[in-house]
């Protein structure tokens, strides 16, 4: 009985807390994030409403990346409180032991962990994708202001060209490119060619390469007499060692991708014998990262057993907060680790889970028996 109405009213206290937290970070990042976007405000007709609509529709992600840092402040407030008016102490003078604590703690989280988990897996990849779209829109330009920038390796030909560099304004989302620009050098380093094209599009894989279609195109031959000669196409084919899907892999962020979407790309990369250790390592943080909460709530939990006199509620927040700040630089500092070096993307991912949950042990052991 005394398990059922510790749930029930530190759970009701706990899960308040944990929005209320999750409101004022939210609220927090809109500010900043906002800020940052004004500086975009103006360039090329990208207008305040679509900052705001852009930094709004960034909030699903923000909510997977603060949901269990949330879930340690409101449950350390709650349990603090708690054990600051003694009512933990009349629960376990009830009968309430710490595997029962430990029980009701996981049975409270359960839920935020399965919202967490619907953000992550459905709703921000969704709206991810629309978000690019209206950054796009607005700009017209892909990730960076000057769009999109790659290095195409060429066979050496009879003209000696050995490279060449690719502009793009973005790439859109029916396999095609914008605005394209094709700086072709030869092998003394020099500007050979320069092709100019208003779209392109990916025709797919030859015997040679990959093929693209360029449409509107203006051709533009550097001799080395120093003479220059131009001519207008309005189709063009390129031999390309860039396919679609190694573009879609350097403009897309694997952490905006869900775990489907992740284990697919990742089994296509290693069967082109690519490298996959980024992909591998955020497809693991994605499985791993809901069930984080249990975890900071569970470090959490030695705070109901601290009484008043051992610290105020406002030092042990600092203390949370501090705790789950280190939490996650160390989950960002294995992630590039596990991409830097060989050790398997699974450690990588649950090690820093695995150490917190160690010292929530450590620590619920020390206020029982000290």
């Amino acid at each position: 009985m005394s398990e059922f109405i510790f749930r029930r009213y530190i759970g009701n206290s706990i899960v308040q807390a944990t929005a209320f937290v999750l409101a004022g970070f939210l609220s927090m990042f809109l500010f900043f994030d906002l800020l940052a976007e004004v500086n975009e405000v103006g360039i090329a007709g990208y207008r305040f409403e679509h900052a705001l609509l852009y930094v709004l529709l960034g909030l699903p992600s923000r909510v997977v990346e603060l949901a269990p840092i949330a879930a340690l402040i409101g449950t350390l407030w709650a349990l603090s409180q708690s054990a600051a008016h003694s009512e933990f102490t009349v629960f376990r003078v009830s009968g309430l032991l710490p595997s029962v604590a430990i029980r009701s703690i996981l049975y409270i989280g359960f839920p935020m962990i399965l919202l967490t988990a619907v953000f992550s897996e459905l709703v921000a990849p969704s709206v991810e994708n629309f978000r690019g779209g209206i950054r796009d829109q607005g700009t017209g330009l892909g990730q960076m202001r000057s769009g999109l920038w790659l290095r195409d390796s060429l066979q050496a030909g009879p003209e000696g060209r050995t490279f060449r560099f690719v502009n793009a304004a973005r790439l859109t989302q029916d396999q095609g490119l914008e605005r394209v620009t094709i700086y072709e050098f030869d092998s003394q380093q020099r500007l050979a060619m320069m092709i100019e094209a208003k779209s392109g599009r990916y025709l797919g894989e030859s015997r040679k390469g990959f093929d693209w279609d360029l449409r509107g195109v203006r051709v533009v031959e550097f001799s080395k007499d120093g003479s220059v000669a131009q001519r207008e196409r309005d189709q063009l084919v390129v031999k390309s060692s860039l396919s679609i899907e190694m573009l879609g892999a350097l403009v897309t962020n694997p952490d905006r991708m869900s775990s489907l979407e992740l284990y697919r790309y990742i089994q296509y990369l290693k069967q082109s014998k690519q490298q996959s250790e980024r992909y591998e390592i955020a497809f693991w943080k994605r499985l791993v990262y809901p069930w984080v909460i249990w975890v900071m709530m569970l470090l959490a939990l030695p705070a109901a057993f601290l009484q008043a006199r051992s610290g105020a509620v406002g030092t042990r927040v600092f203390a949370g907060i501090l705790i789950g700040v280190a939490f996650h630089l160390l989950n960002s500092l294995f992630s590039h680790l596990g991409v830097l070096t060989t050790w398997p993307a699974p450690l990588m991912a649950l090690f820093p889970s695995i150490m917190a949950l160690g010292l929530a042990g450590f620590f619920l052991y020390w206020v029982q028996y000290r």
